[in-house]
């Protein structure tokens, strides 16, 4: 479970880096992913949904052995973050550039959560 407990560690820091750029500086946020963002009502918004996610994350880490069901939810977070960003490549809406390093990272995060849930559970 140590694994698994690191990957989320690693996944609350992350999200949480996320979110603050989003809530409390959104101009960071939008050279960071080369993005311009349009609605300044739904960008503080995402930026609170994002650190919800990483408190839930962190939480989850905490204890383990009670929670550790709801790492689906983290498996099933990173499958939408690969659908959605594929989406926005292969229609181009967005480029490689924009949204290849958030694609990226999920993939990776997939695979660990995965790897990790299955040795946790086994």
């Amino acid at each position: 479970m140590k694994g698994l407990r690191i990957v989320l560690l690693v996944q609350a820091v992350y999200l949480l880096i996320l979110g603050l750029m989003f809530l409390f500086a959104p101009a960071a946020a939008e050279g960071a992913f080369q993005i311009s963002l349009p609605d300044p009502a739904l960008t503080p918004l995402y930026g609170q949904v994002v650190l919800t996610i990483a408190l839930i994350a962190y939480l989850v880490a905490s204890d383990m052995e009670k929670h550790i069901k709801l790492v689906w939810a983290f498996i099933f977070e990173q499958i939408g973050h690969i659908l959605v960003f594929g989406y926005q490549v292969g229609t181009g809406i967005a480029t490689f550039a924009q949204v290849g390093p958030p694609l990226v990272i999920a993939v990776i995060f997939l695979v660990l959560f995965v790897v990790f849930y299955r040795k946790a559970t086994s």
